[in-house]
């Protein structure tokens, strides 16, 4: 995700997101948001429920990890995870299994493949952008041009 995103979220949520300034050995959040911007939307919905209902301190839900699976769905690790932010996360998850992860459109699918996409959910169009354009447009057959309505043309 890109670093704006990243920062909105970590301005916006710093209570949820504390362990990103934590060392590497003891949290993955150092590394930030390892995923594509498509799913910010469902990290930044998830984490306003969460923080919802979330009590404040030491003993509040802390994220410290969110990437890619590999199956392709959003991953999330939380610290000091209770049932309803179990439930909150794993919407989270479930969302992410069919929304495009560059773009955020509904509905995608799991890309098989070794290119940019493989592994990845994406759309239909964030595939052949990344694969490029590899359908040749057909071309137009030569039409004899047509004649002006005005004019009537006799047979003998």
């Amino acid at each position: 995700m890109d670093s704006h995103k990243t920062n909105e979220l970590y301005e916006k949520f710093p209570h949820l997101y504390r362990e990103r300034t934590a060392p590497l050995e003891s949290s993955d959040m150092g590394w930030g948001f390892q995923c594509e911007n498509g799913w910010y939307k469902i990290i930044y919905e998830m984490s306003k429920k969460i923080d919802k209902i979330s009590p404040q301190g030491e003993h509040a839900p802390a994220i410290s990890l969110v990437s890619r699976h590999e199956d392709g769905t959003l991953h999330v690790a939380v610290s000091n995870i209770t049932p309803p932010v179990a439930d909150i996360v794993t919407n989270a998850r479930e969302q992410s299994r069919l929304t495009c992860e560059f773009c955020a459109y509904t509905p995608a699918f799991l890309r098989k493949g070794k290119g940019s996409v493989g592994g990845h959910i994406a759309c239909g169009r964030c595939l052949r952008q990344a694969e490029g354009s590899k359908k040749q447009k057909a071309t137009k057959r030569s039409r004899k041009p047509r004649r002006a309505p005005d004019v009537m043309v006799v047979k003998r």
